[in-house]
């Protein structure tokens, strides 16, 4: 039990501790409070001295924006999302400080650090390593997003080639036949249906054992999936081969990747080109000396990706210009080949059905069914891997290559097939390759051969492979002028058939500016001996005509003549031909006509030697069914467009910049040639339209699907165009600023100067009557029209109208 006076002890005890205390916290609190930090901040040092300033800043001479740093000790520290904007990296969170809730980074941390501060403007100026920065990327080959696909519009097609030949021979009989190869399409919203056949022998002329029939070619129908990126296809179709394999037609279903959906992207992979600016600049691009892109980057590393090169080895040269007109050039050796794929992309195709005999003389004769795919992936940029598998009844094969980036830009091709036939046994296939193309040449060297048991689909049963092959062609450019050419083929058999050697030079000259001379020679080594030399000379002309010369020696029979001829001008328009010589040891002329229109295309070829005359006649085009409307147009093997302009007839619509064609007197036109799921500009001419036109947009981008009908409307407005000038009761002008309103519309027009004013959209009666609503200050009047006839390029003037009861 305490007593009183212990008591009184222990109060004192805790009076002094809750001083102490108190004391304590008036401390903390005088040097700026406790310091709290949540445990998600880096580990910081507390430091109250410094203090806060805002600065412009400048980053290697490029604006960096405003921004709150803090000062301690000389040394500028910047917030974190600084960091970021400039594209630099943070430093480590150990060397943070935390002031006023945030923490700050030293920049004295970043390679090459340099700064200095204007105090009068605020502003300061940092350098860094152009390494420092993160690196730009520079894509322009990069697939943009698949723009959006306009809407389906149902149409049918009807292609037709229509062809007529005469010959008639010295001591023969003459014949007579009319061929006529046609394809139905017809496309809608789940795709597209083709069916086309041929038709001989229509005349029931032609001499010999050939029947007047119809054969059918190809029945398809194709189902694009944009977004799964691949095609279905059933009916008609090809396989898709391999290193090793070989097309094969069938009927069937096929269902294969397919990138065209996007534009501009390419599973191929390219080359890259790498580089460092000390400051913003300007970066050149050039691709064999030819100029390509020019973009600006900021400081710092930069890579140029995806640029548009073809397949060959190259050069790419980089000029980097900056803001100070420092100029420094990148050379960079390049390789790309159609074979290569970028790292991990892939392509693929499932076929399976039955193999298409006899193609174009029977309509329906089909094989063994079978089950076939193909696969290749790029498995670096380097080489891409293949593999193959086909599958029949009584036949399975098996096949897998590689294509590869070798050292000094030689791309290496290797493959090897086994198969298993139950009539045969197995057998093997082999492919060794080699092959580099550049600017100053190029060289190929192939070697191919297979085992006397090996089958493949499509090789008939009682055929044997080619035992082997070899093939190495080289070329090389001594100058602009001069090329040479090497070649040599040999080919051995596994039956009786002899050994074929064949070695080929060609010799190319360029003569004078325009005119170029080829010389060709060959040779069979082993086999038929046999030579044969030729010359040609092109030498184009005035007025778009080529004249030739052509002098040839094979077989013991020498051949020459000359020739000329002029092509058609741009989409529309003639051309023809014409030649003379000598062949077989005989006179020889021909001549030929063609004209390309807007419905179709015709042509006629009359030729005569040896005893024998023969014309050819032909035509070929398209009729077209779509929205109601019937045309006739050049053959459609793409895309195309239904395009109208309301009360707008005889109007040209052009297509990425040139002419395509005139809108009827209904305002319709055909538009052929459009691309695929991509956008196509179409444009009216703007100084075909009537001065009285109302329209929002001359210009459209349309996307269509393969083969498919899209339409669009140009939003025309109907209506009259006038100017009026409209006085009121006291005969003086309307003021400037009084409103017209065309009663249903919500367009409103101004009175401008001397009362005139500039009215649209006027809608006229059978008597060219319309009206128009003034206001001003509150009041308002009628104002009846009287039209006069409508004139295509003139604006009717009316005046004066008294608008009355409107008070000035």
């Amino acid at each position: 039990m305490s007593t009183p006076a212990a008591a009184r002890r222990g109060g004192a005890r805790r009076i002094v501790v809750v001083l102490w205390l108190m004391g304590a916290c008036a401390s903390a609190w005088a040097q700026g409070g406790p310091q709290i930090q949540s445990q998600s901040q880096p580990r910081t040092t507390a430091e109250p001295e410094g203090r806060l300033l805002t600065f412009d800043t400048l980053i290697n001479g490029a604006r960096g924006g405003a921004w709150p740093m803090l000062e301690r000790a000389g040394q500028l520290y910047a917030p974190s999302n600084a960091f970021e904007e400039w594209r630099l990296p943070l430093p480590l969170a150990a060397s943070a400080f935390f002031f006023r809730s945030q923490n700050f980074y030293p920049l004295n941390g970043l390679p090459g650090f340099n700064s200095r501060i204007d105090a009068s403007s605020q502003t300061v100026e940092i350098q860094v390593s152009p390494l420092a920065f993160s690196a730009t990327r520079l894509s322009p080959g990069d697939a943009p997003a698949t723009p959006k696909r306009d809407a389906v519009l149902p149409a049918l097609v009807f292609n037709y080639d229509l062809n007529y030949s005469a010959a008639d021979a010295r001591n023969a009989a003459s014949s007579r036949d009319l061929g006529l190869f046609n394809e139905l399409a017809w496309s809608g919203p789940l795709g597209v249906l083709t069916h086309s056949s041929v038709a001989r022998n229509l005349t029931g002329e032609t001499q010999g054992t050939q029947p007047r029939r119809a054969v059918r070619l190809e029945t398809t129908f194709t189902h694009d999936s944009p977004q799964e990126q691949h095609t279905l296809r059933i009916g008609d179709s090809v396989t898709r081969p391999g290193l090793l394999g070989r097309g094969v037609f069938f009927g069937g279903a096929q269902v294969a990747s397919n990138y065209s959906f996007t534009p501009g992207f390419t599973g191929q992979a390219l080359p890259a080109v790498r580089g460092v600016s000390s400051a913003p600049s300007t970066v050149e691009l050039y691709v064999n000396d030819v100029l390509r892109q020019v973009s600006s980057v900021p400081a710092g590393p930069f890579s140029i990706d995806n640029f548009p090169v073809v397949s060959a080895a190259g050069e790419a040269r980089v000029v980097v210009r900056d803001i100070l007109g420092r100029e420094t050039v990148l050379v960079q050796p390049f390789f790309t080949h159609a074979l290569l794929l970028a790292t991990g992309h892939s392509e693929w195709s499932l076929e399976a059905g039955r193999q298409r005999l006899d193609y174009g003389n029977t309509s329906n004769a089909y094989g063994a069914a079978f089950a076939a795919g193909l696969w290749r992936r790029g498995m670096s940029d380097e080489w891409t891997a293949e593999s193959r598998a086909t599958a029949t009844r009584n036949l399975v094969e098996l096949s897998g290559g590689a294509t590869l980036l070798i050292r000094q830009q030689v791309l290496g091709t290797i493959g090897l097939a086994a198969s298993r036939d139950r009539g045969v046994g197995t057998g093997q296939q082999w492919l060794l390759g080699l092959e580099r193309q550049d600017q100053g040449g190029s060289f190929q060297v192939q070697a191919r051969g297979a085992t006397r048991g090996y089958r493949e689909l499509g090789l008939d049963a009682d055929k044997l492979p080619v035992r082997g092959v070899f093939g190495a062609n080289a070329s090389h450019v001594f100058d602009e002028r001069t090329t040479l050419g090497v070649g040599l083929v040999e080919q051995r058999f596994w039956d009786a058939t002899p050994r074929t050697t064949v070695a080929s030079l060609n010799l190319g000259l360029r003569v004078g500016e325009r005119a170029s001379l080829n010389l060709n020679a060959s040779r069979v080594i082993d086999g038929v001996n046999a030579t044969a030399l030729g010359l040609t000379l092109v030498l184009p002309l005035e007025r778009r005509i080529n004249g030739g010369l052509l002098v040839s020696r094979r077989a013991g029979q020498n051949d020459s003549h000359v020739s000329a001829a002029q092509m058609p001008l741009g989409e529309n328009g003639s051309g023809w031909r014409v030649l003379a010589g000598h062949r077989f040891g005989a006179a020889r002329a021909e001549g030929g006509l063609v004209h390309l229109g807007e419905h179709g295309t015709l042509s006629a070829d009359l030729n005569s030697g040896a005893g024998q005359t023969a014309l050819r006649a032909g035509a070929s085009g398209a009729l077209v069914l779509a929205d109601g409307h019937g045309f006739a147009s050049r053959r459609i093997d793409n895309s195309f467009a239904v395009v109208e302009t309301p009360g707008l007839p005889d109007l040209s619509v052009g297509l990425r910049g040139m002419p395509q064609a005139r809108t009827g007197a209904d305002g319709v036109a055909l538009i052929n040639n459009l691309l695929p799921y991509q956008a196509n500009p179409l444009r009216l001419d703007p100084r075909e339209l009537p001065v009285s036109a109302e329209i929002d947009s001359i210009e459209a981008n349309l996307v269509p699907a393969w083969r498919s009908a899209v339409k669009h409307r140009f939003p025309v407005r109907s209506g009259r165009s006038v100017l009026l000038r409209i006085v009121f009761d006291d005969g003086e002008p309307a003021p400037a600023g009084a409103t017209l309103a065309v009663p249903g519309r919500d367009d409103v027009f101004f009175v401008a100067r001397r009362g005139e004013a500039f009215v649209t959209g006027l809608e006229d009666d059978t008597n060219r009557k319309a009206r128009v609503l003034l206001a001003w200050k509150g009041r308002s009047c009628a104002l009846a029209l009287s039209l006069p006839p409508l004139e295509r390029d003139d604006i009717a003037r009316l005046g004066p109208l008294t608008c009355s009861g409107v008070a000035r």
